[in-house]
Formats: structure tokens, sequence, C-alpha cells
């Protein structure tokens, strides 16, 4: 297969997202003059090569023959804007396939290679949450050297640039994007970071230690988290680090890995606790509730990862957290209790979200189909606020996603609640300030009383993997990068693709770039000539 351009290799900082990558090219086509008269050929045949992608490119009828698949269109407009000395390949491409090289280095145990957290985690360390492109990553690795995506990370070990550890935590895994979702505390906080790809793909190579671990993810460095550890078939209580991740004095974030020391169960349902996860299994007419023991202060983020098994028509599932909102105003202070719940409702094969702050319904997501496994993020913020009388009040809001792993959906809903006035009793200032935390949490599961002949002989079962308290921490991850591009799934039939077709192709010179269509698809295109007169 014809690798477009195998030989240009460009350096640019690239985002993690080869979509930023890309992009730092477009530059280099539009910086050039047009020339899209098939006659004009004076100019150096390099740079005819961009001239003739620009033409192309910019001139409607390519864009709307790509959007509409009209091949034989893109050949004879290709065919007027190239001239008659050149026989040509064009390449198009989804832009997700194309390669990322990055900048390493290589020994006989590990490739290297410097990314960057932006923004940084802080002067005294912190957490960042970043999509790591497992799929981009090893396509620009040398052949020896691939991520484990079976066990996925498996063979990673992270360090800041001065070398000390870096403990990271596997959220969540995408088989089909091959993307990871990762948490990272970083204690020196710094921006810049290493990674060492280890050449067993098992097991990762310890820069610390100059050997090779004995486990996957080297533990307590690296782990999986329990949803993750529970579908690729380890042991959650040997490779779930998410005590050494989130667990710490700075932060202000817990980890709950799900034992009999940190929540209490009651009710007339059932429970039980394995491998950190936690299973709730109530049948027609009872209740389980569990209150989770000491769980901060911390941050103002819960994320949770939880599996409906089956429910009975009318049962609902219970996260409830409590918010302490602390109030500044000048050198006095006043703290309130906002208590939220988020509500499943089970229909017989639909659901029900609701939000509720401090009691009262502010969002809703209604008749939806049931999500069966999916990961929760519940995010608040909160601002001061100018009441009458010159007091000063708060304003909480809510923002809940809930992200479905089987059918890879995301839904999102916000809500927000304001401190009653007449709860005010601090003087307003214009510098005045909020803080909030969790500092309770809960959760319950409740099937509906029997009712004839509507009643039921099988449980509503809950299973919560994970579940979390941070504060909120974003990030982007970059990297100092190569670029490379390889056109291995041409959109364009062969009989289209080619000036003059069956002719053997022995490219001259070849250009490429990145366009976007108007319905946001990216597309890497590649124009490759041949000289026909020998030159």
């Amino acid at each position: 297969m014809l690798r477009a351009g195998q030989a240009r290799l460009i350096e640019a900082v690239a985002a993690v997202t080869v979509l930023v990558v890309i992009f730092s090219m477009i530059p280099m086509l539009f910086k050039t003059p047009l020339t899209p008269l098939r006659s004009q050929v004076q100019v150096d045949v390099n740079q005819y090569a961009y001239n003739s992608l620009y033409a192309l490119v910019t001139n409607p009828a390519f864009i709307a023959s790509i959007q509409n698949g009209n091949w034989s269109e893109l050949h004879s407009l290709a065919s007027l804007i190239v001239g008659p000395q050149f026989n040509w390949f064009i390449g198009i491409e989804p832009l997700y396939r194309a390669y990322m090289i990055g900048s390493y280095r290589v020994t006989g145990s590990y490739v290297a290679f410097n990314v960057s957290i932006a923004p940084s985690p802080g002067i005294n360390g912190g957490y960042a949450l970043v999509t790591i492109p497992i799929y981009i990553l090893n396509q620009g690795l040398p052949l020896r050297y691939r991520v484990n995506t079976t066990v996925p990370m498996a063979n990673v070990f992270i360090t800041t640039s001065n070398g000390g550890p870096v403990y990271w935590w596997l959220q969540s895994y995408d088989y089909v994007t091959e993307e990871a979702e990762v948490w990272l505390y970083v204690p020196s906080g710094s921006g810049r970071l290493t990674f060492y790809v280890s050449t067993n793909s098992d097991v990762p190579y310890n820069p610390l230690s100059s050997s090779y671990c004995k486990l996957a993810y080297c533990p307590p460095y690296g782990g999986a988290s329990t949803f993750m550890a529970d579908s690729t078939s380890l042991q959650p209580l040997t490779y779930n680090n998410g005590a050494a991740v989130f667990n710490t004095q700075q932060g202000y974030s817990t980890y709950l890995g799900f034992t009999i020391g940190n929540i209490n169960c009651g009710g007339n349902g059932y429970y039980s606790i394995g491998g950190y996860s936690l299973t709730l299994n109530v049948p027609q007419g009872s209740t389980e509730a569990c209150s989770i023991i000491n769980p901060g202060p911390s941050g103002s983020l819960a994320y949770m990862v939880g599996q409906l098994i089956k429910a009975i028509p009318g049962a609902q599932f219970n996260l409830n957290l409590n918010y302490q909102v602390t109030l500044y105003s000048g050198n006095a202070y006043q703290q309130f209790q906002v208590p939220v719940t988020l509500a499943f409702q089970y229909g017989s094969s639909t659901m029900n979200m609701i939000l509720y702050i401090n009691g009262q319904k502010t969002a809703a997501l209604s008749n939806i189909n049931y999500i069966y496994l999916y990961g929760l993020t519940i995010s608040a913020y909160s601002y001061a606020i100018e009441c009458p009388g010159n007091l000063a009040g708060f304003n909480v809001t809510v923002s809940v996603n809930i992200h479905d792993y089987v059918s890879g959906v995301d839904r999102a809903m916000i809500g927000s609640y304001q401190l009653p006035c007449s709860l005010a009793s601090l003087q307003y200032n214009p510098s005045a300030s909020t803080s909030m935390n969790i500092n309770g949490a809960a959760l319950s599961l409740t099937s509906p009383p029997p009712s004839y002949p509507n009643y039921y002989y099988y449980n509503t079962t809950e299973v919560i993997y994970d579940l979390l308290f941070t504060s909120p921490a974003y990030s982007t991850l970059i990297a100092s990068a190569y670029v490379n591009y390889a056109i291995l799934y041409n959109v364009v039939p062969s009989q289209y693709a080619y000036g003059i077709v069956g002719l053997r192709f022995t490219p001259t010179t070849g250009a490429y770039t990145v366009i976007v269509l108007p319905n946001g698809t990216y597309y890497l295109i590649a124009l490759e000539l041949q000289s026909l007169s020998g030159g």
C-alpha cells in the first residue's frame, strides 16, 4: 500500500488528540501561492504539489464530492487542476487513522517519551484526568514496543521530569476507539512527565529500580479501577491502587474501595462486598441503604461506575451527597449543608434520572432506555451573591453527566439552587466568596411493595464498582512529536484515485493537509504526483 509522504517528518507540539497534531501542519499548505493553472509548472515540483492541493481543497466542488461520495466528479476536477506532465494519486482518509510518532529514546527494556500536562497539576502537586489515545501512540512507537491493549496499559510506568514516580489509576478503556481515561496524581506538581513502555507487554519496566516489575501496572504506582480489573479478569484487591492515588492529604480526595470499614449497610434487603465492589440485591417490598463512613472532607466532584443487573419496574436507586458550602465575607464565615440526590427510577423498559438539590427537583431526564453499565460524574460549584439588605448569600450549580458504556452515548443535565435570602446573615462585600466540599454520602435501593398481580420473583440488583470524591481536574496531555502519515484505508475507489489507472505509480513528490467538512468530519488529504517526463 502506498505510504504517501513517508519521508516528510514535521516536528510539532502536538495535543494528544491527533486533531491538534495535524492542525499544526495546515499553515504549510496555505502559506504557498496559488497556482491553479495546468500549464504553470515553472515553480519547484514540490511547490507545485502544494499549489495543486490548495486548488483542490479550496474548490467547493471538491468538498461536495467528498461529502456526497461522488468520486467521478473528484477525478474530473483533479484532472483539470493537475498538469498533463504528471500522473497523480489522491488519498482521502478519516483523520483518526493518521499516524503520530512521538520523539522517544529506546533501550532493550523500554521506550520512553516525554509528555506534558496542560494545565500543570499545581506547585504542590495535584490531580489530572487525561485521555490517552493508545491507538495513536502505538502507531508511532517502534515495532517492538506497544502499549498493552488486552490488559490496557499493563506495561506502562510514569515518572515526573525529575524521575519521581507518578501514581496513576486507569478509570476506563474504550476497546473500540482504544482510548484510556486515566487519573494522574503528580506529587511534585510537575507538568512534564515521562512515559515508559516496556518491551515486555505484560509488566512495566521500573526505572526507579532499573528492573522489570513483577505485576502488571507495578502497583502501587499504577493500577486499574475495580471496573477495569473485573472486566480484564484481574484481582481488584491486587491491582486497584485507588487508595494510593486518591487518598492523599493534598487534593482532598477519597477513593471508596468498599469494605466493612468505610460503609455501613442496613435494611430488609441484601448487600455484599467483594473485591472493592458493592452489590445491592433487593426483593420486592424491601430497601437496602448504605452510608459512607467519614468520606472526607473531599472535593466537589463525585465519580461512580455502576451496573444495573436487573430491575423490578418501580424500583429506585439513589446516590445521596451532602455538600458543605462555606460562605466567606470579610473576616466572617458561615457554613451550610446542601444535600444533593440523584435518583434512578426504573420502569418496565425505560428509566428516569432526577436531580434534587436541597430537596427540590431541579433537573430530569425522562423515559430514556435502561443504562445498564454507566460512568457517572457529578460536579458542583458555588459562588457568592448579594441579597437584599446588603447581605451575602450563595448559588450552587450541579452538573450531571452519565456515560453509557454499552451505547457510548453521554447524557447530561444541570440544576441549580440559591440560598434563600431569609437565611443570609453575613454582610455582603465585593470580595465575598465560597468553597464547597463533600462531607457525607449514602446509597440506597428500594423495590416497590408487592401488589397483585404484579408480583416479581426476582430482585432488583445494582453493582457499584468504583466511587470516588475529588476536586475537578480535567487536563490535556500534550507531547513533543513528529508527525508522519500513511494512507491505509483510502475512501476513494482505486479507479478514481489515480489520474492514469493501471500505470505503475512511482511518486516524484507529494503534499498533504487536513480539511474539515461542513458536517464537522475531518479528513487527511494526500496528493502524490508522478512525473511523466522522466524528471
